[in-house]
């Protein structure tokens, strides 16, 4: 008979990991969000991403959309695609470099990012209902430290990673 092995307390666990139980939180409360903007508006998740920013920053290009979005510049570019042949976004040739393409919203697609955000809005509101207002403040803070070296580990790479535990 096999003996189940035992696992080391220093062996990274999935459902106490941190970056997983974010994730976990996020797709949960995106496949509502996603079914919503899909059937309503026939929006990709990319097409959803790009339109909340460019919602909030008009004429953004396509690099900096990408940015925003965690999106590679094929997705970006199907992406805009989508929005534009919906009538949610047009492209117009950069002020200052006629190569790249400023990216802004139509009122349709003004029009429909309202919709979504409302429903956006109120999963935020759900979610947050959960938490005192302390909780809330703490979270903010804790996020915002996290987003900035969670991009500090992104630019580093996994190699720094490996170079700052001894190369182990």
């Amino acid at each position: 008979m096999r003996q189940a092995a035992t696992v080391p307390d220093d062996v990274l666990k999935l459902s106490a990991w941190l970056p997983y139980r974010l994730f976990l939180v996020a797709a949960q409360v995106a496949r509502p969000l996603e079914g919503f903007y899909g059937e309503a508006f026939g929006l990709s998740q990319a097409g959803w991403r790009i339109l909340a920013v460019i919602a909030e920053r008009d004429s953004a290009n396509a690099a900096e959309i990408g940015r925003a979005c965690a999106l590679d510049p094929f997705a970006v570019s199907r992406g805009i695609g989508q929005l534009v042949e919906l009538g949610f976004a047009v492209r117009r040739s950069g002020k200052l470099d006629r190569r790249t393409a400023a990216v802004s919203i139509t009122r349709s697609g003004r029009n429909a990012f309202n919709r979504i955000a409302a429903l956006g809005n109120a999963i935020e509101a759900r979610l947050l209902s959960h938490l005192t207002e302390a909780e809330r403040a703490t979270l903010g803070s804790a996020l915002t430290r996290l987003e900035a070296e969670s991009a500090r580990i992104d630019a580093g790479g996994w190699r720094a990673l490996l170079d700052d535990r001894g190369g182990s």
